[in-house]
């Protein structure tokens, strides 16, 4: 059974009996709201299309929570998009075993690490310029700005660094699994960002350590913030940063 279908596997018996109550598709964000109260978030992919970004056939509004999961399985990345935001909604709230503080101060980056960031956090970029030996940045597109790395030399460097953050939005476009397979010597791997399903046991058998996402603690105000194309400095405010070991 492959990541996707673990994770979907795992979020599914708190699913049953709940609805999709409420979803905004944002063009940073997309966030649910389902029976219960229960509200996620997760990073909104979507590729250009001509009319609709979403099949004819697919219904979200009122739908059933678990079938909406099986989005986790879909080739349409905003079902994907919808699906982490529900397992995210699911699986956050529980109750978990919460590590307090900032990732760096768990993770102790040391002056002779070499940091691996796919996907660009400029705080956490900013934090670890010139700390230690080596930081590489990847990034997936063309246009790359100053310091960025390609994905398609990630596996240059990946196998070499001893720290390695990724952005949970490669769950979504579903680049996760090659990552972690090039991994080799890191004492920590975090999954971060506010896509990152608290789900340690679906990553225990993955060279991932720590997994820092994020609670909705005021659902209206993520709305709003999603609603008004917010990044994520916007939805801050109205999210509890949440960091549990695997």
């Amino acid at each position: 059974m492959n990541l996707y279908a673990r994770l979907m596997e795992m979020a599914l018996p708190s699913a049953r009996g709940r609805l999709l109550e409420r979803v905004f598709v944002g063009l940073g964000y997309t966030a649910v709201e389902l029976t219960g109260g229960l509200a996620g978030l997760a990073y909104t992919l979507f590729e250009a299309g001509c009319c609709e970004y979403l099949p004819r056939e697919v219904v979200l509004h009122g739908r059933p929570a678990d079938l909406v999961l099986r989005g986790l399985l879909s080739p349409h990345p905003l079902e994907r998009t919808v699906a982490l935001a529900v397992a995210n909604a699911l699986l956050n709230h529980r109750e978990l075993p919460v590590v307090p503080g900032d990732v760096l101060d768990l993770v102790r980056p040391q002056p002779e690490d070499e940091v691996a960031i796919v996907g660009y956090f400029e705080p956490l970029y900013r934090k670890l310029s010139g700390r230690v030996k080596n930081l590489w940045v990847f990034e997936k597109g063309e246009r790359l700005g100053p310091g960025l790395l390609s994905e398609a030399e990630m596996p240059e460097f990946l196998p070499r660094a001893s720290l390695v953050f990724v952005t949970s939005v490669t769950l979504i476009n579903r680049t996760l699994e090659d990552i972690l397979s090039r991994i080799e010597r890191a004492r920590e791997v975090v999954l971060l960002g506010p896509s990152t399903p608290l789900a340690p046991e679906v990553f225990r058998d993955l060279p991932v350590s720590l997994l820092s996402g994020v609670r909705v603690r005021d659902s209206e105000g993520v709305f709003r913030a999603v609603a008004e194309a917010r990044g994520f400095p916007g939805l801050k405010a109205f999210v509890e940063k949440v960091n549990v070991r695997v």
